[in-house]
Order: C-alpha cells, then sequence, then structure tokens
C-alpha cells in the first residue's frame, strides 16, 4: 500500500500525465507512459550513449593503444559512438604505441588512423560509430575540439579541407614539416597562416561557418583549467564568430583519474568542483551568463582518455567507463547512426551528461495546460500567466563501473544513488553586444535554485521511474536546467548548502594506495547535469 504522501503524489503525477497526453489539437485525452526523454508528441528516435574527447596512442602524450580503447568503449562499457580526437601537433606514435618521430597530424590519420579504425569497425565494430575528430592548440587560448565530418561521397574533399586546417591554424610553423607542393598550391591561392593571435583563432572558426557550417562542429575542452585560458569575452567572440559550429561546452571535464582531478593543477583558477569545470558548476556563472543571454551553448562530458595507469603515473578513464553523454537521435533502432546524425542531434541540446553512472534515464520537459511542450534544448512559448508544469522521471542503475580494485577488469560497483535533484532557473535577457559592459560580465545574477527534490518528494512509477512534477506561473523569459548528485546538500569538503566544492588533490608514494584513493574520491562525489529548457513568454 502507498503511503498517503505517495498517494498525493501519485496524484499530481497522474494529473501531469494527463496533460502530457492530450495532443496539441487536444483529439485525445489518452495517458501514455512516455520512454525516458519522450513526451506524446515524440518523433522516431533513440537514445546513445559516447564520448566525444578520445586520445589514442597517436597523440604524443597518449598511450593507450586503438584496440585497447575501443574494445573497452565498446566491449566493455557499450558505447554507442566515440569520436577520436587526437591532438594536431606532432603525433609520435602509430596506433600500437610504436615510436614514429612525430607526423603532422594528417599523415597519422590518414596513414594510421583511418586504415586501422577501418579494419576494427569492419571485424569487430560493424554496429558501432567510429570516427575522427581533432584536438586544436587554439591560438592564445587552451584545447579546442574540431570535427570537420564527412562521407564516402564528399571523403576526399573533407580530408583536403583538414590538411588545409593542419597548414593554416595550427601552431606548426615549420614550413618543411608540410609537403612543399601543398604548401605551394595555398601560397598561390592566397591562403595565410593564421596560428599566432586570438584573432587567428576567431578566423579559424569563422571558416568552419562559413565553409561547413551543417558538417562541423568545435568543442571548448577543459575551459578553464588554466587561469588565462580564456576571458569570457573571448568566449563570448568564438560563439558569435561561429554560433552553428561552436555550441560545445566540456563543462564535465576528463583527465579524472588523476591526482588533480581533471588535471586542474595549480595553474586552475579553482580547480574543479565535483569533477566539474567552473564554467558549468558555478550557479549563476559563465554557462549560466551565456544562457541568459539566449545562447545554444551545451555541456559535455568526455573521458579526455590518454591512458589509465603506467605506474606510478594515473590519468584519465577509458570511454564510458566514468563519464557519458546521453543524446537523442532521430534513427530508429536498428537504423546504423551516422555522424552526420549525431551531429544533427548534437546542435538540438537534448543531451543529459553523467559521471559515475549515476543515472542511465533522463525524461525531463515541460508543458502548459494547453498541451504544447518543450524538452531539453527546447523553447515552450507560453502567455504570461499560464501556468507550466515542469516534469523529471529518472531511472538510476543499481551498479557502477567501478572495480573493485582498480585493473583487476571487474566493473561492478555499487551505485550510491541519486541523493537530490536540483531545478535551476535563470532570466533570459538579450544577448550582449561586444562593447558593452554586458559582453564581459561573468555572471547571471538571477540564477537560483528553485527547487530540490530528495527521495522523500519523487515516487517510482510502474515502469521503474523515479518521477516527480514542478509547476510554476509563466511571468519572464528564463531557462531551466537539471543537476543531480549522490550527496546530501552539507557534506565536509564536498558540498555546502548543495554547492559542489573543489575536488580534493590526491597523492601517494606508493601507486597502488594512488589508485585505489582516486576511485575512492572520484566514486564518492558524483553528479549529473542536464542542458536547459527555454520558456518564452508572449503578453
Amino acid at each position: 500500500m502507498l503511503n498517503s504522501r505517495v498517494r498525493l503524489l501519485s496524484l499530481s503525477l497522474a494529473c501531469a500525465a494527463l496533460v502530457v497526453g492530450c495532443n496539441s489539437s487536444g483529439d485525445s485525452d489518452e495517458v501514455a507512459v512516455a520512454p525516458p526523454g519522450a513526451t506524446p508528441a515524440e518523433q522516431t528516435g533513440r537514445w546513445v550513449t559516447g564520448d566525444l574527447h578520445v586520445h589514442t596512442a597517436l597523440s604524443g602524450d597518449a598511450r593507450s593503444p586503438l584496440s585497447d580503447v575501443l574494445k573497452h568503449a565498446f566491449d566493455d562499457f557499450d558505447l554507442d559512438y566515440v569520436s577520436l580526437s587526437n591532438h594536431m601537433r606532432n603525433d609520435s606514435q602509430d596506433n600500437n604505441d610504436n615510436d614514429l618521430g612525430g607526423l603532422l597530424y594528417y599523415k597519422a590519420l590518414t596513414e594510421y588512423e583511418l586504415p586501422g579504425v577501418e579494419r576494427l569497425q569492419k571485424s569487430d565494430y560493424p554496429d558501432r560509430l567510429i570516427y575522427s575528430s581533432f584536438e586544436w592548440d587554439m591560438p592564445t587560448h587552451e584545447h579546442y575540439n574540431v570535427g570537420i565530418l564527412w562521407n564516402e561521397a564528399n571523403k576526399a574533399e573533407r580530408l583536403a579541407a583538414i590538411k588545409q586546417f593542419e597548414y593554416r591554424f595550427s601552431n606548426k610553423n615549420q614550413l618543411s614539416d608540410f609537403n612543399a607542393a601543398d604548401v605551394q598550391a595555398w601560397q598561390d591561392a592566397g591562403i595565410e597562416r593564421q596560428n599566432q593571435t586570438h584573432e587567428d583563432a576567431v578566423a579559424a572558426l569563422e571558416w568552419l561557418q562559413q565553409t561547413y557550417p551543417k558538417s562541423s562542429y568545435g568543442m571548448l575542452n577543459h575551459p578553464l583549467r588554466y587561469a588565462s585560458s580564456y576571458t569570457i569575452e573571448d568566449v563570448r567572440e568564438l560563439n558569435d564568430a561561429a554560433p552553428d559550429v561552436f555550441f560545445l561546452v566540456e563543462g564535465m571535464v576528463g583527465n579524472q583519474f588523476n591526482g588533480n582531478r581533471g588535471d586542474y593543477g595549480s595553474r586552475s583558477a579553482d580547480g574543479v568542483h565535483g569533477g566539474t569545470d567552473p564554467v558549468v558548476s558555478e550557479l549563476g556563472g559563465w554557462w549560466d551568463a551565456l544562457l541568459g543571454e539566449g545562447r545554444r551553448v551545451w555541456n559535455m562530458a568526455n573521458s579526455d582518455h590518454h591512458f589509465k595507469t603506467r605506474p606510478p603515473y594515473a590519468s584519465g578513464y577509458y570511454p564510458g567507463e566514468y563519464a557519458k553523454n546521453y543524446t537523442w537521435v532521430a534513427a530508429e533502432e536498428g537504423e546504423r547512426l551516422t555522424s552526420q546524425t549525431l551531429l544533427d542531434a548534437l546542435r538540438t541540446g537534448r543531451t543529459f551528461s553523467v559521471f559515475g553512472d549515476l543515472i542511465d534515464a533522463l525524461d525531463f520537459h515541460a508543458e502548459r495546460v494547453s498541451g504544447d511542450n518543450a524538452r531539453m534544448g527546447d523553447t515552450l512559448t507560453a502567455r504570461r500567466g499560464d501556468l507550466v508544469t515542469v516534469t523529471v522521471r529518472f531511472k538510476q542503475p543499481a551498479t557502477n563501473n567501478r572495480e573493485l580494485t582498480v585493473n583487476d577488469g571487474n566493473y561492478d560497483g555499487t551505485n550510491p544513488g541519486v541523493h537530490h535533484i536540483d531545478v535551476i532557473a535563470g532570466d533570459v535577457g538579450t544577448k550582449a553586444e561586444p562593447g558593452t559592459a554586458a559582453y564581459s560580465k561573468q555572471t547571471n545574477d538571477s540564477t537560483r535554485v528553485v527547487k530540490s527534490y530528495t527521495a522523500d518528494d519523487w515516487y517510482q512509477d510502474d515502469d521503474g521511474y523515479y518521477a516527480v512534477t514542478y509547476s510554476f506561473t509563466a511571468d519572464r523569459d528564463q531557462y531551466l536546467r537539471l543537476r543531480g548528485t549522490n550527496l546530501d546538500y552539507n557534506v565536509e569538503g564536498l558540498t555546502v548548502n548543495g554547492e559542489p566544492q573543489r575536488s580534493d588533490v590526491v597523492s601517494d608514494d606508493n601507486y597502488f594506495q594512488y589508485y585505489e584513493k582516486l576511485n575512492e574520491r572520484n566514486y564518492t562525489d558524483v553528479w549529473f547535469y542536464s542542458n536547459p529548457i527555454f520558456v518564452s513568454v508572449e503578453g
């Protein structure tokens, strides 16, 4: 028997379901139980999991063979896709970590990475998506992921574009590193090298925006790993230059299996909070400031895998082991996932990102009484005074991938479960203009936690989802986003009034103990973040 509190919650959710169950034309009042992330007007599609920032031994500072990376990503952690993002700089090893003495990225890509991927895809992973992007040393800034996508019809042209990008925008300064005939052709075409200044960084994104607005993307990797990496004016200018290309921020950073979590050491302004860059983790910080202008900038979680352990060193978890992105793609079950289908889905913003498998399904949507609804990345248009109901439904698996002993291959830890979920809201105003005070403002002062829910507030429905709703009267343009954690609101060194605190630095001269301490720190402090829903008010 349900107790009285759960009966009331059940009634509340049933009423909300009646609203959801009606389509916008009012033709039906039938209640439908939606799958995770779905609403009654759901288009055909499915959720996929993956990692956009993965290195192999091809990168000079990485050591994991290509086959090892893919085995873990797909066989052990069941990802649907992996984007290999080796450094666009001297690539010193082949796919199996044999020293090559340093190669241009394009040469390493075409002579080693792509043939290796083709062989493994054909033999072992025909139903998984593996594609190549690259991590670019953005002039005067930090690492930035760039993907220029291709299919069989345009592969040669897109590979030529990557070759040109390396010549034009990478930090390779010796022309002798490049093919002499290529250099002559580029110079004859009036292509100048632009690899020294912030303006050159902007020019690179403008080139992507103009040339491949729908088939390229960029992602700001570990944004504030160094205090001097960017100003928020830099970020706004880069987004203004290429809004269709630059729409991803790696807020839930990789390199978590590191003494300085996320590799945020002494040069970082404020470390990471709950493993997350301050750009995203700070309530009312940079991400909220950008969302408060209506900018469509989405958070992602990645492994940034280089290697896991090389005694006595440690770096990052394998793809899918600790960090996952869940994205809704417009592809049916059984339909092959392509890089373009994935990119189109990422642009919508319908993604939530998780550390430590805290949750593995999320239905987060908003609707008004008329039946209109919106999901992550969407905008719900409401009239002033409308009642808007936010629905949160989630699943939490019983286990996570924490090894009993690091490197024993027994990925069967106990999931601590969600302690609370915060509904965060911020007002949306006009887009900041260059040269104004707003363009350099680092905060959104309207951001607040409007509701926080614990297990006392949600109940488990017949489909295994924990569910709760929140209603408010539409009176302003705003956005709503979620964050959740296993932690109580005030845990010494970890949370204060629900806000994540700077993650501890771990060290130990005994590397066996060091590895166990890293795992303990990381799996004790796990979070998820959703992308936002926007609410636009008329009248």
